[in-house]
């Protein structure tokens, strides 16, 4: 059992505009918001910010008119959300991620990494991810939402 959640980029994206959540994930969600275990990474900032400059409009994320630091700090103080800061320690994880994951996306390497080194479950939707956690038992916790 985890200490707690890490939200995925797109799920505190999601939460922030209330788009549909797996009933069970949502309430565990919120119940992690009251009491302290709901976590977010810096490394959300950087890729919803990354995704705010997009050139189609359709693909940016919709930030209700906030800079993404103003957007970030209101979304997760809403939420209960704490932010984790990047270390050292988590760069170096991440830097090692790729080789188990397969995959190089940055927002990812850094997201997994800190869920390992804080031992939460990364609250996510993505498959490559899920299929990570299923494949190597032990090596991640995840909820799916």
């Amino acid at each position: 059992m985890s200490r707690g959640f890490l939200l995925d980029s797109h799920v505190l994206l999601w939460l922030d505009q209330e788009l549909l959540i797996y009933s069970p994930a949502a309430y565990e969600i919120a119940k992690a918001g009251a009491t302290g275990r709901l976590f977010v990474s810096d490394i959300s900032i950087c890729e919803l910010g990354v995704a705010s400059h997009k050139k189609s409009l359709e693909k940016r994320p919709d930030l209700r008119g906030l800079s993404i630091d103003g957007w970030f700090d209101e979304t997760t103080n809403r939420l209960g959300a704490r932010t984790i800061r990047i270390t050292q320690a988590i760069a170096v994880e991440a830097a090692n991620v790729p080789g188990i994951y397969g995959s190089g996306d940055p927002g990812d390497c850094f997201l997994i990494a800190t869920a390992r080194l804080r031992r939460l479950s990364l609250v996510t939707r993505d498959t490559k991810i899920i299929a990570l956690a299923k494949r190597e038992r032990g090596y991640l916790d995840v909820t799916v939402c």
